[in-house]
């Protein structure tokens, strides 16, 4: 009752044939396909040209390439749990990184320039580079990989709600690239025996896709920031992200030929800068649980949850074990339903907090509301149509819950056999957008 003192909002009647009822529904973008395809015809020309120096060479870097990167996307996957971004966007964006990687390392093998991406090596490290080589390589890299950022602010901003997203996207882009540099490194270093491989392995192995990684998260930070700032006011984030990204590669890359306790003062800064990220993205999670303890009360009425809904979706502990709960109780595809529900009240809680800042208009935002709502009913009725009598969920043992109607189903909508729901109830009017002043 609290949030709703805090904020009432407006449920208009919903028409269900005129919202769409999946978030995931609809055809592929053409524009998707052909980036796709080109970022792996172009990451293919680059693995071909690596095997042109040999197949034992090529097949080496690539498995020693490969080692740490399902680890690492399995870590940052894991930090996007709560508003987990398309896969669709996710893969784009890791590809595009593998393709920008290619593009310079093809670059450096066509023009006999090996200072692009694979420098020399010599005993016990890299050959040192010039200060303007190594802040040019860094420029490059990451205006390359920072461009795939700023293209999710200029074409899709309402996929970024906060750091978290463009933390997550910049490490995307980031171990995608990393990816396939490496291979290059690692082909390159096979000309020098074991030796050269396992020095190329220790200076770079796990390290490169880590900073790489972190290096575009900063453009990521500054891209999140602009994209929950009004008109261009934030885009200054976005060079200040990408200057720190260059400034931090550059000097990364010039410890590499130096002496250890240079490198070990240089992975020091980094690992501070990677605690105060880490440090950002939970507070953006907790900002993430404020705002749907703030809003969602408001749509009570609607039918689409109670006060003991609202406390699980607030709760990251509720929320897993409400996921594991629907699966114990309905297998995969009732899991698969409350997962549904979760990220359709994250990202209603989401539109929300975008409204009140000013970023969407009016007639968008009662449109994505709107189907947020119904996908939430769509998504209730689904997991309560599989079960005569549904089980009480462990979070609502002392009161309601609308994924347990008294009568077995939920008021707001009917279902089919098959447990999906055939047309949602249209949800009552709440009051206007007014707000209800704090005592």
């Amino acid at each position: 009752m609290a949030g709703s003192a805090r904020y009432a909002a407006r449920v208009a009647p919903i028409d269900p044939p005129a919202v769409p009822g999946d978030r995931r529904g609809g055809h592929t973008p053409v524009g998707f396909i052909v980036g796709v395809a080109a970022c792996s015809l172009v990451a293919l020309g680059a693995l071909a040209a690596v095997a042109a120096s040999g197949a034992l060479s090529a097949g080496i870097g690539l498995t020693l390439a490969l080692l740490p990167i399902p680890a690492l996307l399995a870590a940052v996957l894991a930090l996007d749990r709560l508003e987990p971004e398309p896969p669709g966007s996710l893969v784009f964006i890791f590809l595009w990184g593998a393709g920008c990687a290619a593009v310079i390392g093809l670059i450096g093998v066509l023009a006999g320039d090996q200072l692009l991406t694979t420098p020399d090596l010599r005993s016990g490290g890299f050959v040192a580079a010039s200060a303007a080589a190594s802040i040019g390589v860094a420029a490059l890299e990451d205006t390359l990989m920072g461009a795939a950022l700023v293209g999710l602010l200029w074409l899709r901003p309402q996929e970024i709600d906060g750091i978290s997203d463009g933390v997550v996207y910049g490490c995307m882009v980031g171990l995608g690239f990393a990816l396939i540099e490496n291979i290059f490194y690692y082909a390159r270093a096979t000309h020098y025996g074991f030796s050269g491989v396992a020095t190329t392995f220790v200076l770079r192995g796990v390290a490169s896709p880590v900073c790489q990684a972190l290096f575009a998260s900063l453009i990521g930070a500054g891209v999140a920031y602009a994209a929950m700032a009004r008109g261009r006011r934030g885009l200054w984030a976005v060079a200040v992200g990408w200057a720190a990204a260059v400034t931090l590669h550059a000097l990364w890359n010039g410890a590499l030929a130096g002496p250890g306790s240079r490198l070990a003062l240089i992975y020091a800064i980094l690992a501070v800068i990677v605690v105060f990220l880490l440090i950002a993205m939970v507070l953006d999670r907790r900002r993430i649980i404020s705002l749907i303890r703030r809003y969602l009360p408001a749509y009570e009425p609607a039918g689409v949850l109670t006060a003991l809904d609202v406390s699980m979706l607030s709760s990251m502990p509720h929320r897993r074990q409400a996921r594991a709960w629907a699966r114990l109780h309905g297998g995969l595809g009732a899991m698969r339903d409350m997962a549904e529900y979760q990220l359709s009240a994250t990202e209603l809680g989401l539109l929300h907090r975008r409204s009140d800042l000013g970023l969407v208009e009016a007639q968008a935002f009662a449109q994505r509301r709107d189907g947020l709502v119904v996908v939430m009913q769509a998504s209730v009725t689904a997991f309560v149509g599989r079960f005569a009598v549904p089980p009480r969920p462990p979070w609502a043992t002392g009161g309601s819950s609308c994924f347990r109607p008294s009568r077995g189903r939920p008021a707001s909508a009917t279902s089919r056999p098959d447990g999906r729901a055939d047309k949602p109830a249209q949800a009552p009017d709440l009051p206007p957008d007014a707000e209800v002043q704090e005592p």
